[in-house]
């Protein structure tokens, strides 16, 4: 795995993490050093999901402990089957702080099916319902129901503030569906598993203005540590199948989705403190 370096022209070469999860039980022990890590190998901007109220409370702490990391607020279809309106209240007043970018993660997963399908389908609705409200973008799962999600997204069509779809792995016909849709399309490592040549084929035939990488850790780490707890310094890794893909040096790989992770996230005016770089960190949606 290369180690993402100053480039020598003075500017970092720096990775966004699109999509993790540091704040459930196998992050926590270490949750100091996974960030400190997560510096040393270039990321410089972490996306921290919710999938649960009281996740999205910790999820909001850890975003306002490091600097570079945000937070996004939802419920994971598994968790839906126990979710009452008066919690959208609660999440409300949640989402009225600055570091909060995103709904989500939500959406369909009728894998497991630990929530009744129809039962998803309803608060799926309703929280893109709560999005459109917050005038917020929404980060999408799926799984095993991508024809419903794409179905539901498109009901909401003209008034969604645009969306990410998280962890990616379908079709290109599917990948076209959701960019018809203004989304961006977030891989994560599991591309760089040895039986996803499919799936790296859907990527190069992709747009690389709406690409994005991610983690989602703890799960799916990259080939090098496949098994082993993920974290978002192993996202060079994704980063670099996803160059090789599209034949492009790392660099420039890691260059185009981070502006496109600030893009997505409304964060476009944002930079990470670097105090060696001069940097700051200005807050969401101002800058240039």
């Amino acid at each position: 795995m290369t180690l993402l370096q100053n480039s020598g022209k003075g500017a970092f070469c720096r990775l966004a993490d699109a999509h993790a999860h540091l704040d459930e039980p196998e992050m926590l022990p270490d949750q100091d050093a996974v960030v400190a890590r997560a510096r040393d190998h270039g990321i410089r901007l972490i996306i921290n999901v919710g999938i649960s109220l009281p996740n999205c409370r910790q999820v909001l702490n850890t975003a306002e402990k490091y600097p570079e990391v945000f937070a996004t607020l939802g419920v994971h279809p598994h968790g839906v089957k126990a979710l009452r309106y008066e919690d959208l209240e609660y999440l409300s007043a949640l989402a009225a702080h600055p570091k909060v970018l995103a709904v989500g993660e939500i959406g369909l997963d009728f894998y497991r099916r630990r929530s009744p399908e129809e039962m998803q389908k309803y608060w799926f609705r309703e929280l893109l319902e709560w999005a459109v409200a917050l005038k917020k973008i929404v980060v999408i799962h799926t799984r095993e129901a991508m024809a419903d999600t794409l179905k539901i997204l498109r009901e909401f069509r003209p008034r969604l503030a645009g969306g990410v779809m998280h962890c990616f792995g379908g079709s290109l016909q599917e990948a076209l569906a959701f960019l018809d849709l203004g989304f961006y399309l977030s891989f994560s490592g599991v591309i760089t598993y040895p039986k996803a040549e499919p799936l790296r084929q859907v990527a190069k035939n992709l747009p690389l203005d709406r690409l994005l990488v991610e983690t989602d850790c703890p799960y799916l780490a990259p080939q090098p540590w496949r098994g082993k707890r993920n974290e978002p310094a192993y996202l060079v890794a994704t980063a670099e199948t996803l160059a090789r893909v599209h034949g492009l040096p790392l660099e420039e790989l890691a260059r185009r989705t981070w502006q496109n992770t600030l893009q997505a996230f409304g964060l476009t005016g944002w930079r990470p403190e670097n105090k060696e770089q001069g940097e700051g960190g200005a807050t969401p949606g101002q800058g240039g």
